[in-house]
């Protein structure tokens, strides 16, 4: 009886002894990179393995990105066109031809210090009369060139009826109250306001900028929304495919966590695989973006150069997004199908 009240002692001796060294085997950097080399591996050869599933997943993934850069795209690009029309439009604001040049400057000065106003600048009746006869001889073009002196002669000579004015450009061509505001409470400006000529705070530009902006959020909705419906069915693929994964390697499953393996060397191989996908399809959707917006270049011209300037100066953060929102995708996938199957089991 003695002996074995011994033999139990020493068993439950050993026994801790063999836990203590297996948690510091663990706890070692060297058993770490060995987990994480094996489960690279592992998960490697389960990407060769499921080839037919693996292009699958790929394809769907890469769907969901193509049409994520499409969305971006197309939204910068509209958005360049609005910034570029913007730099266009001015308001204008006609003073009284009598005005004197101290009195313009005053109201300039003014006038420009306007939270909402960026510049102001002025053109003189004399200049605007000199603009107006450019444009008159520009539409006469079978005249002769001594017709024409003449012609712009007789139209110096006639009498100039065209006011001051003020060209106004603004932050915001849709917040135009306080310059509205300045415009009619400043009694300089309220006194000089030419009659037959009021200010102007609209034009076809600001109508054909608010199309295209509203264009360019439906562009974008449109586009996130799709974005949103292929990375839900890239998540339902990826995730069918490492559950059949799962399932092929059960037996292998069911053996790893009776010897006591830790989660993250069951569940490691999945999340690699499925990051597999991710990374190949950002590298496809990648290379199918470019070659779409370089080759639309011959036909949208000078729209798309400050957006392809961008793709060729950051492309190595245009590579890093789609690579990140496809591991991503992935992993959330993965993540989900062995949660699930552990669970079960």
């Amino acid at each position: 009886m003695p002996s074995r009240k011994v033999t139990k002692e020493q068993q439950q001796a050993t026994a801790e002894l063999s836990k203590e060294r297996l948690a510091r085997i663990t706890k070692t950097r060297r058993h770490h990179m060995r987990t994480n080399a094996r489960v690279l591996k592992y998960g490697a050869k389960s990407f060769v393995r499921n080839t037919w599933l693996s292009v699958a997943a790929i394809a769907i993934m890469a769907v969901t990105l193509i049409v994520l850069s499409a969305t971006i795209i197309a939204t910068h690009t509209m958005g360049t066109v609005v910034n570029k029309i913007e730099q266009q439009v001015d308001m204008s604001v006609y003073l009284k031809q009598g005005a004197t040049d101290e009195q313009i400057e005053k109201i300039i000065e003014r006038m420009s210090g306007l939270e909402t106003v960026i510049t102001v600048t002025s053109t003189s009746p004399s200049q605007a009369n000199e603009e107006a006869i450019e444009k008159i001889l520009s539409r006469s073009k079978d005249l002769s060139k001594k017709d024409r002196e003449i012609y712009r002669q007789n139209l110096l000579e006639a009498p100039n009826k065209l006011p001051w004015t003020l060209n106004i450009k603004l932050v915001n061509l849709n917040n135009t109250q306080e310059l509205e505001d300045f415009v009619a409470n400043d009694e300089e400006v309220h006194e000089l306001l030419d009659e037959n000529n009021p200010p102007s705070y609209a034009s076809e530009r600001r109508d054909t900028i608010d199309r295209i902006a509203g264009m360019m959020n439906r562009v974008e909705l449109i586009g996130l929304v799709a974005a949103g419906v292929f990375a839900l069915i890239a998540i339902l693929v990826v995730f069918n495919t490492i559950r059949m994964a799962i399932f092929n390697r059960k037996e292998e499953i069911y053996m790893m966590r009776l010897v006591g393996a830790s989660r993250w060397f069951i569940v490691g191989p999945f999340v690699v695989e499925a990051s597999f996908y991710g990374i190949i399809a950002a590298i496809i959707a990648c290379a199918v973006s470019y070659a779409g917006a370089f080759a639309l270049q011959s036909q949208f011209g000078a729209t798309l150069d400050p957006t392809l300037e961008i793709m060729r100066n950051f492309w190595y953060l245009a590579i890093s997004a789609l690579i990140v929102t496809g591991i991503l995708i992935g992993v959330i996938s993965s993540l989900l199908a062995t949660r699930k199957y552990l669970k079960q089991k």
